[in-house]
């Protein structure tokens, strides 16, 4: 069955038959020969390595996975079970017909897969969701896909004001933003329990307004401890750390002051009519030597697939090593991007970009336009500091997640960094996604 709306992509509904129950989105890649999974699909970074296949140099990551059916070794199942555990498996596989190598890697890895679907109707690029048996195709012709302009070039509504309409509203409704408030901008992270309400205020009218220019419009909000967790976990050092009675109160103590913060944040989104639902970070994560190694996405497909807006914040987490740490919104997004593909991120803070000059030490630096592996070897002592108390690393350490993101998150375009101070800018990189303001950071140049 197809459909088309006025003005808008058409639409595709097959009907498959269910090898793994479950619901997943993203782009399709697409192949008309089969695969192989052992050797032929890296499990850690999830890029096609067969030679000669069409797909090669590819990656599977995040994508609704099409082609005929697949070959090769029953091995092949546990180099599925491996990308899903590297964080690089497909969003979902779609078969003219399962053999038993991929049906049972889908099983044991958790991918929603079906087959027994025409799968010729699906172009590589396409949106497809795919729910138990139900295929959803959204077919994008040339012209209706996102536009692009040159790095530095600024959108000329950008100073004053945020554009009425978007040149194609139907954008909207597949993009999805990972938003960060910084803890910096919320809070003076100098003084404890320093709320900025006017700034929170006007932010939280800022996205409502957004939202409200672009309906279909998906976003994950993050915020940081500010001065609130940081502060109770610098005097703690929850971080490094936990162990003795004295610690674990501290960690306890620390998630308190982040949820205390995060009720704050919410209640001022829910107050500018956003339909927003917190969800705890620390209630489902784990990592392992201050590396998240687990967290559950499922409340967070969940709120967006029904049209709420999930807040997430800088939270404790139990540690396989250290007992437990702190992790930060940068450490979350890193960990959900993959999985949850969003097709920009946005850092929201106190100064304009990130400057040639640490904030911390110094006033007067310059924005720095673009950021890519290539060159933070040589920025990386201007990025070194945070201005008040961080204990999760500073604007290096930020930097640093971003880029390693980009490379985990193929459908990422790039991520921004901005101020939350200039009012009506946060709208405006929100409304429009061709806005260039601040500092981009972007992939690194081969």
């Amino acid at each position: 069955m197809s459909r088309s709306g006025a003005g808008g992509p058409q639409i595709t509904v097959m009907r498959g038959r269910v090898i793994k129950a479950g619901r997943a989105a993203g782009q399709a890649l697409v192949s008309a020969v089969p695969i192989g999974f052992l050797g032929g699909v890296d499990p850690d970074s999830g890029i096609v390595l067969e030679p000669g296949h069409p797909l090669q140099g590819r990656s599977v990551s995040g994508k609704v996975l099409v082609f005929p059916t697949g070959k090769g070794s029953t091995v092949g199942s546990y180099t599925i079970l491996r990308l899903a555990r590297s964080g690089h498996a497909p969003a979902a596989i779609v078969n003219s017909q399962s053999e038993a190598i991929v049906a049972v890697g889908a099983i044991i890895a958790d991918i929603p897969m079906v087959d027994q679907v025409d799968i010729s109707r699906i172009q590589d690029g396409d949106w497809v969701t795919v729910e138990d048996g139900v295929i959803t195709v959204e077919h994008r012709p040339p012209g209706q896909r996102p536009a692009t302009t040159a790095a530095g070039d600024a959108h000329p509504g950008l100073a004053f004001g945020v554009p009425d309409t978007l040149s194609d509203p139907s954008e909207a409704r597949s993009e999805l933003i990972f938003l960060k408030l910084g803890g910096s901008l919320l809070t003076d992270k100098s003084r404890p329990r320093a709320l900025r309400a006017d700034v929170l205020r006007r932010l939280a009218g800022e996205i409502a307004e957004a939202l409200s220019l672009r309906p279909g419009l998906r976003l994950l909000i993050g915020h940081g401890g500010g001065s609130y967790a940081h502060v109770v976990a610098s005097q703690y050092g929850t971080r490094s750390g936990v162990s003795s009675p004295a610690d674990w109160h501290g960690y306890a103590a620390t998630a308190r002051a982040a949820s205390e913060l995060n009720h704050i944040v919410v209640e001022a989104l829910a107050d500018a009519g956003l339909p927003v639902l917190p969800v705890q970070p620390s209630a489902s994560a784990l990592c392992r030597d201050g590396e998240l190694r687990a967290l559950d996405d499922r409340p967070l497909r969940a709120a967006l697939e029904h049209g709420l807006v999930p807040v997430v914040h800088g939270d404790v987490a139990l540690d396989e090593v250290r007992g437990g740490t702190v992790i930060s919104t940068e450490e979350i997004f890193r960990w959900l991007a993959p999985r949850l593909h969003p097709q920009r991120v946005l850092l929201v803070g106190e100064v304009a970009g990130v400057l040639t000059v640490d904030p911390a030490y110094g006033e007067g630096g310059q924005v720095i336009p673009e950021i890519t592996q290539q060159n933070l070897p040589e920025l990386a002592q201007a990025l070194g500091g945070a201005r008040g108390t961080d204990v999760t690393g500073g604007m290096l350490a930020k930097v640093t997640q971003m880029l390693e993101l980009l490379e985990t998150t193929p459908v990422l375009a790039e991520v921004q960094v901005v101020s939350g101070l200039v009012p009506g800018l946060v709208r405006s990189c929100l409304a429009d996604p061709q806005v260039r303001t601040g500092t981009r950071i972007t992939r690194s140049v081969q």
